[in-house]
């Protein structure tokens, strides 16, 4: 069955077998965890927050606008993950529509039915196997993300209701097929968690006389129904004894005590050996692996498999902590015990063998083994001691697959866990189970690590906590070296803490103090380090040199000097020493922030780490300059600076590829601009500059934000007047269109300011041109047509194709917004399409193509306006620039609702919305917005129409686009005063439609 959404634990989304838990943000996954409960039913607005929002916490003021903002962005995750349900909220409640079969609480319900079935029919084999098959749906506390009386009283039915009946029918059927063993072990699992529960009792008397344990079945009789006959629980006790009455046949006969274990045939005891470390109170975030680990090493019935499985993991991660915890958990199923055993493989002390591990478990075993000298003897005896007991064997901190290959056939009858911060690819590849992986811990269990372990003062300093986590980024062994710290400085805040450990050598060396000699992260990690080779261990520190945490191949070469193939042979090796990460199919490898952190410590020590440095970071711009040559060939490039002769750059094979790579890089440059500021200024403006362009093309304006102003001082810094003239130019224009009108303004007048007093012509051409636009984009656009009128002369006569495009275009925008203007704004759209196609850019072409369609659209002239609209559609696919593909959807939204297709107007519509979400286009969102509120007012959902108009007016009123805002809110009253809209059937087909006041039907010419 597939599952879409899971509350048998945190809120997830459960998709082809991948569990996302982080899908969404806290609060609009808390809302629909309430949802999910009540699926096609509408909750009040009240029921909804009271499901959501904890008594300490203030409920919202205006429910109705905070639930729909939650449903918005539900609604946006539902549309990115193609999942099928809707939510809506009106005055009346929340309704979230979805089949319920795609909710694991009713796909839990569904398999128990079929269940069922099946032990009607006699078939409880199956009826075992589909029972199992709901109990692996629930993956932790139901509802882990609420804590509200409605979630506690919901959890409380599901536990009496489903979950204990669910458990009580899987002991059933275990013992139904003849399997007593498991159904004991199932048992004394669910002791545990549901102590004293009757039916669990009842079921246990059962299959311990089935499982010939007739001694223990009378022991834990005599037990129970004495305490149940103290407690005055006298019909609990008079069905426990009629289920022993029942089940030992002659009750009144006494049945002898367990008898002591007998021998082997060596004359042995067979005892249980147990030989763990101490187990620790919890491992938080480690459920699922513990369930990893409990489906690797049992069968379906829940008893132990004879089986291999390899747990890896960085270090300080908590791989043995894992291993410990779980052996602890497991060890009731191995009845002759558990073994851990130190193999010493990531310390400097000589490593075990695997004639020491025999030697050891022999011992254990209480087998003398100086009675066989043969090694090869000895490990025949020990095969053949452990083929007559269940055990579990765990083999921790293996440094290599030879190290533990020569035990795997002798350990063959046990359940073998084999633990290592190396990922023994030779070994791994000969086990049937996947290789479990541990990996740092989400940032919710660290904070509640640190604040289980360091009391109330974590408590109170939220802020401070929430920093430390950060700083930790996941690794168990720094959380705990923290806490130890805040502990033992019981006067230090949180904060003040977190600001002390920002000092790297300080955090890497934290631990190694007092009587906790080498346990800092520092030690951690040289454990690691120190095990490498000498080119690994340059590759290494290389890493530390890169001020982001991914990386490619090349970056690496560039600044190591060896061929690509030999550095990405040295990156292998760190993966399989889990030092850094190959999260993917690409050549890109990640480092997490700590070790990060050492390999930055330890690059400081190379012979030539400035040069290393400025190979790496001219790379970058390099590779940057040549994707700028393909994707603007119109475009001239700033001075480049002198740089170090190295290796050719990878190449592109085409403008996309070019795009792709800025575009999938773009962390890294971001890091690269701001680490070369000061130390490398050339870059640090250079670099910026131009990967803005390829940001803008995604609408990613707070990088080409950041990026530009980093720029900015980088040339200030170089006293190169020009590309600072450049830079805050445009600087001046990202900053207009993320709506910092007030800072676009500031840069461009001191562009224009550097552009007259050097004599730079087109400079202050393109600036003046720039300040028209802010004017236009504030809302004053008849001050943006008076700039235009005056500079547009200008501009033609320099004679620059793609310059006098844009001019025009942008005048074209004012004269439509000031209104009035419709035939010359035409005209001047005409030209600007002609600088175009002369220049031969295609995402000005599709930009022309959309004004002129949407300006068709408005004058009626529905096949001219099609036209326009199929040629831009054409360019879609060289040009991949999304605010223009989100304005031509908006364009086409428009027409297909004149034609009359609702079905493609919608589909436009709600394309061009999600365009505008990923570029964070405030008006363009609004134009989407009310395209597709015009829509759907005219095809019966009006309630939906409105907010999105609202929604749209906010958008436009907030641009200082106040004309849209007003006529918007004009037809809102007028919608209003008119009362609901009647829906009828279009005439032709049978969709449904809402028919405004015949004086409201205009709305389509007034989305602009």
């Amino acid at each position: 069955m597939e599952i879409a959404f899971g509350i048998l634990g945190q809120t997830a989304m459960l998709m082809h077998g991948n569990v996302d838990v982080n899908w969404a943000g806290p609060r609009p996954r808390q809302v629909l965890t309430a949802l999910l409960t009540a699926p096609n039913r509408r909750l009040p607005l009240d029921v909804v927050v009271d499901w959501v929002w904890e008594e300490h916490e203030k409920a919202p003021q205006d429910a109705h606008s905070t639930l729909h903002q939650n449903a918005t962005k539900l609604r946006r995750a539902f549309d990115e993950n193609s999942v099928p349900a809707k939510v809506s909220v009106g005055k009346a409640g929340c309704l979230l529509e979805i089949e319920p079969a795609l909710i694991d609480h009713f796909g839990f319900q569904v398999m128990m039915d079929k269940a069922v079935r099946f032990r009607e029919l006699g078939q409880h084999d199956r009826a075992l196997v589909e029972a199992l098959s709901a109990l692996r749906l629930c993956r932790d506390e139901p509802m882990a993300d609420l804590r509200t009386e409605r979630a506690d009283a919901w959890r409380v039915l599901w536990e009496r209701n489903t979950w204990i009946p669910a458990n009580a029918f899987v002991v059933a059927e275990h013992l139904a097929t003849g399997k007593a063993d498991a159904a004991v072990r199932k048992l004394a699992e669910l002791e545990q968690a549901h102590p004293r529960e009757l039916s669990f009792e009842k079921l246990k008397i059962r299959a311990l006389a089935e499982a010939d344990q007739p001694a223990e079945a009378a022991d834990f009789f005599r037990a129970t129904y004495a305490r149940y006959r103290e407690a005055g629980e006298t019909r609990a006790a008079d069905e426990l004894r009629a289920v022993n009455d029942k089940v030992l046949i002659r009750p009144e006969r006494v049945i002898p005590r367990r008898k002591p274990a007998p021998l082997d045939s060596a004359g042995q005891s067979d005892h249980v050996i147990r030989h763990l470390p101490p187990d620790v109170d919890d491992v938080a975030g480690r459920v699922d692996l513990i369930a990893l680990l409990d489906a690797y090493t049992t069968d379906s019935a829940g008893a132990p498999k004879r089986a291999a499985v390899v747990v890896t993991g960085g270090p300080g991660v908590g791989k043995t902590t894992l291993a410990a915890k779980w052996a602890h958990r497991a060890e009731r199923r191995h009845r002759h015990g558990a073994v851990m055993l130190d193999l010493r493989g990531d310390s400097q002390a000589a490593k075990a063998d695997a004639g020491e591990i025999v030697d050891t478990l022999l011992s254990l075993l209480d087998f003398p083994v100086d009675q066989v000298v043969n090694p090869i003897a000895r490990a025949a005896k020990l095969s053949a001691l452990l083929a007559r007991r269940s055990m579990l064997v765990i083999l921790d901190n293996v440094r290599s697959s030879d190290q533990v290959a020569p035990l795997l056939g002798v350990l063959s009858s046990c359940t073998v866990l084999i633990v290592s911060r190396w990922r023994l690819k030779s070994l791994s590849a000969k086990l049937t189970p996947p290789v479990i992986t541990v990996f740092p811990l989400a940032d919710r269990y660290s904070s509640a690590l640190l604040t289980r372990r360091i009391g109330h003062r974590a408590r109170d300093d939220a802020e401070g906590v929430e920093e430390l986590v950060r700083l930790c980024d996941g690794n168990p062994l720094a959380l705990t070296l923290v806490a130890e710290r805040a502990v033992s400085r019981a006067g230090t805040r949180m904060r003040t803490l977190a600001s002390q450990l920002r000092d790297a050598d300080l955090f890497l060396d934290l631990g190694d103090e007092g009587d906790w000699p080498g346990m800092s992260l520092r030690s951690a990690f040289a454990l690691s380090y120190q095990d490498l080779e000498p080119a690994e261990r340059r590759v290494f520190a290389l890493i530390g040199l890169h001020p982001s945490a991914e990386m490619t191949t090349e970056v690496i070469a560039a600044a190591d000097g060896r061929p690509v193939s030999e550095v990405r042979r040295s990156l292998d090796i760190l993966v399989a020493a889990h030092l850094i990460e190959h999260p993917a199919d690409l050549d890109r490898y990640r480092v997490h922030d700590l070790l990060h952190l050492y390999a930055a410590s330890l690059a400081t020590q190379l012979s030539d780490v400035d040069l290393a440095r400025r190979k790496m970071f001219e790379f970058y711009l390099r590779v940057v300059i040549d994707a700028y040559r393909l994707q603007f060939p119109h475009k001239e490039l700033l001075n480049l600076p002198p740089m170090v002769r190295t290796a050719p750059t990878p190449g592109f094979r085409n403008v996309a590829e070019a795009r792709q790579w800025v575009l999938r890089e773009r962390k890294s440059l971001m890091a690269i601009s701001a680490a070369s500021e000061g130390v490398l200024n050339g870059i640090s403006y250079l670099l910026p500059a131009m990967a803005s362009e390829f940001f803008l093309l995604q609408g990613r304006y707070p990088d080409a934000v950041e990026g530009l102003t980093i720029a900015v001082r980088a040339a200030t810094a170089q006293g190169d007047e020009g590309s600072l003239a450049s830079c805050l130019n445009d600087l001046g224009v990202v900053h207009m269109l993320a709506g910092a009108d007030d800072a676009a303004e500031r840069c461009l007048l001191r562009a224009l300011e550097l552009a007259d007093a050097h004599g730079i012509a087109i400079g202050g051409v393109t600036t003046r041109l720039n300040l028209a636009r802010v004017h236009f984009h504030a809302g004053r656009a008849a001050e943006a047509v008076e700039r235009y009128r005056k500079v547009l002369p200008a501009v033609r006569a320099l004679g620059e194709p793609m310059l006098c495009a844009s001019a025009e275009h942008r005048f074209a925008d004012a004269l439509l917004e000031v209104g009035g203007h419709d035939e010359e704004a035409l005209t001047l759209y005409r030209e600007a399409l002609r600088h175009r196609r002369a220049a031969g850019d295609a995402t000005e072409l599709m930009r022309a193509h959309a004004a002129l369609g949407a300006l068709l659209v408005r004058l009626g002239r529905l096949a001219e306006a099609s036209a326009e609209c199929a040629a831009g559609q054409a360019l879609i696919e060289a040009s991949q620039d999304l605010p223009t593909v989100m304005k031509l959807n908006t364009v086409l939204a428009q027409l297909r609702h004149a034609e009359g297709d609702a079905r493609a107007a919608l589909r436009h519509a709600h394309l061009a919305v999600a365009l505008a979400n990923r570029t964070r286009h405030a008006t363009g969102r609004a134009r989407a917005l009310s395209a597709l509120a015009a829509v759907l007012c005219e095809h019966g959902d009006p309630d939906d129409a409105r907010e999105l108009w609202q929604e749209a007016a906010e958008l436009y009123r907030g641009r200082a686009r106040l004309a849209k805002a007003d006529a918007i809110e004009t037809l809102l009253a007028e919608l209003d005063a008119h009362g609901p809209l009647v829906p009828a059937a279009r005439k032709g087909d049978g969709d449904t439609v809402a028919m405004p006041p015949p004086h409201l039907r205009i709305v389509r010419d007034q989305r602009s």
